[in-house]
C-alpha cells in the first residue's frame, strides 16, 4: 500500500476505492449495489488489519461527497476514527497532521451531506478487431503502415488491442501471399532491450482517428505470442511510430 501524505486520498487504496465505486455508479449500480460490490472485490482488503481502515474512510469519503452516505458505512469509519487504529502507522508530525484530517471527516461525517452528484460512465476501451487481422495505418505524412492484431490487453480501462508492426510502408497495399511473408520491425536498443509488440489504447471513443484506419479483410497467424508490450495511446499514435520505428 503506497501512501504519501494524511491526507485520506493520499493512499493508493483510498484511490483505487474511490475510483472503482464512482465507475460502479456511473455503470448503473445503485448505491447499495455499488457498495456491496466494493465490499467483495475488496473483501482481502478488508481482511488486513492495515487496510481495513483505510477502506471504510476512503468509502465513506467519497460517498459523503458524492451524496450518498450509507449508515452502514458512516458506522464503520466512525468506529475506525474513534478506535484510532488508523493513527498506527503515523509518527511525529505526520501522526498530528492525520489526527486533524480524521477529525475533519468525522464531522463532515455528522455533517448533513450534499444532493445527490451525477457520476457520468466512464469509458471503457474496446476493440473488435481479430487475432491475425491485418490493419492498414496512414500515417500524417500520407503514408500506409500495417499492424497484425496479435492479441488484446484487458483491464479496468477496458480491451485494448496488441499488435506489432509489419516491415512495409507504401501507397498500395501488397496482396495477401505477399503479406504472408513479411517480417516485422522491432526496435532494439545497446542494453539488449527490445520492443516487437505494442498496445494500443485510448480513453474516449473519439481518439480512434476512424479516416486513418482500414480493415483490410486479412487474417494472417502472428509472429509472436502477447507479452511484454510497450504502451502506445491513438492520440500519441504517429509520435510513438517515429520514435520507436522511425515511421514518418
Amino acid at each position: 500500500m503506497g501512501t504519501w501524505g494524511p491526507a485520506i486520498f493520499s493512499d493508493d487504496t483510498a484511490c483505487d476505492i474511490r475510483g472503482d465505486y464512482k465507475d460502479f455508479l456511473g455503470d448503473g449500480l445503485t448505491p447499495s449495489e455499488a457498495t456491496d460490490r466494493i465490499l467483495f472485490e475488496w473483501r482481502d482488503s478488508l481482511d488486513d488489519v492495515d487496510e481495513r481502515s483505510v477502506v471504510w474512510l476512503a468509502l465513506a469519503a467519497i460517498q459523503w461527497k458524492l451524496g450518498r452516505l450509507e449508515e452502514r458505512v458512516r458506522q464503520k469509519a466512525v468506529e475506525v476514527i474513534e478506535s484510532g487504529c488508523n493513527l498506527d502507522r503515523w509518527e511525529g508530525k505526520y501522526r498530528e497532521k492525520r489526527v486533524v484530517v480524521l477529525d475533519k471527516l468525522r464531522d463532515q461525517l455528522d455533517s448533513p451531506q450534499p444532493k445527490q452528484r451525477k457520476v457520468s460512465r466512464r469509458f471503457r476501451d474496446h476493440c473488435e478487431w481479430e487475432v491475425g487481422e491485418i490493419i492498414a495505418y496512414t500515417t500524417l505524412s500520407k503514408e500506409k503502415v500495417l499492424f497484425r492484431v496479435i492479441g488484446f490487453h484487458q483491464d479496468k480501462g477496458g480491451r485494448s488491442l496488441v499488435c506489432e508492426l509489419l516491415n512495409w510502408r507504401g501507397d498500395i497495399i501488397p496482396r495477401k501471399l505477399r503479406l504472408r511473408f513479411l517480417g516485422i520491425q522491432i526496435k532494439e536498443y545497446p542494453n539488449g532491450y527490445k520492443v516487437s509488440q505494442f498496445m494500443i489504447g485510448r480513453t474516449s471513443e473519439r481518439e480512434l482517428p476512424k479516416d486513418r484506419v482500414e480493415r483490410l479483410g486479412i487474417i494472417l497467424k502472428p509472429s509472436q505470442d502477447v507479452g511484454g508490450f510497450t504502451v502506445f495511446w491513438w492520440g500519441y499514435l504517429d509520435e510513438k511510430l517515429s520514435e520507436y520505428f522511425e515511421v514518418e
